[in-house]
């Protein structure tokens, strides 16, 4: 009973009635160098990390590596690693971490996930972290799959949405949920992959120069606000602690589904 549903495609009509529509390579290359000023989320790489099964693990391909906040560390350990995103500016600003560290063992690849992954070789483990936002889930899955010699491990929102309570009560507005974790976990298992599920707290949110840069945030996830809720973010934005070095931030509690399966 549960192979007749077609999960993938309840997972498309969710992403369409969340209002969250995919976004371009330009827009991800206008949030680069704010994505590496952020302070890097520890704690949740961290637990990440720690809850990876490294065993006869030497290569791994980090899909939508972003700056380098997995590659970085993945590269410490193993011996090579592959960092795929289709952002050319997250590419130049992971080149300039790689640099940085001092590292050797990272090559980069400029794909999406629509387009063939010419050159991008099978590894050990296949990792995406928070970077699972496609219109194919199943596709994406079984390119995930078709990478990996040994295993995958993906992260994807729990439940909810990337806005914080009180920014949603502030909007008022009815903001219908992004697809959960559960559609992957039975897509997975129509797939004839047996996934494992941990979760993993995080304090969502950043550091925001400016009241216009934390309202571009907002408008990044809900889409176009009127001048009446610009305002009441303005003034939200105000009463929002400061951080050091300037800016102000803003933070909210947030959990991450981490599913692990065997590529074998």
């Amino acid at each position: 009973m549960l192979r007749e549903i077609d999960f993938a495609e309840l997972y498309r009509a969710q992403c369409r009635v969340s209002g969250f529509g995919s976004r371009s390579s330009a827009d991800w290359d206008r949030r680069a160098a704010k994505r590496r000023r952020q302070v890097r989320d520890s704690d949740y790489n961290e637990a990440l990390l720690g809850a990876l099964d490294f065993a006869g693990v030497r290569t791994a391909l980090d899909i939508g590596c972003g700056t380098g906040n997995l590659a970085i560390p993945l590269a410490r350990r193993l011996e090579m690693v592959h960092a795929l995103d289709f952002s050319p500016e997250m590419l130049r600003q992971l080149e300039r971490e790689r640099q940085r560290a001092g590292l050797e063992n990272i090559v980069a690849h400029q794909r999406s996930w629509e387009e063939p992954w010419t050159g991008v070789p099978k590894v050990d483990l296949v990792i995406c972290s928070r970077a699972l936002g496609v219109e194919d889930l199943r596709a994406a899955l079984e390119k995930m799959t078709g990478r990996a010699r040994r295993r995958c491990a993906a992260t994807i929102h729990a439940e909810g949405d990337y806005l914080g309570a009180d920014v949603r009560e502030l909007l008022g507005r009815r903001l219908a949920p992004r697809p959960s974790y559960l559609y992957a976990v039975n897509i997975l298992h129509q797939m004839g992959r047996r996934a494992t599920v941990e979760f993993i707290p995080s304090e969502g949110g950043s550091t925001y120069a400016s009241a216009d840069e934390f309202v571009a945030a907002v408008r990044w996830r809900v889409g176009e606000l009127s001048a009446a809720e610009e305002r009441r973010l303005r003034g939200f934005y105000a009463g929002l602690p400061e951080a050091e070095g300037g800016g102000r931030k803003y933070r909210h509690d947030f959990v991450w589904a981490l599913l692990r399966w065997e590529a074998r």
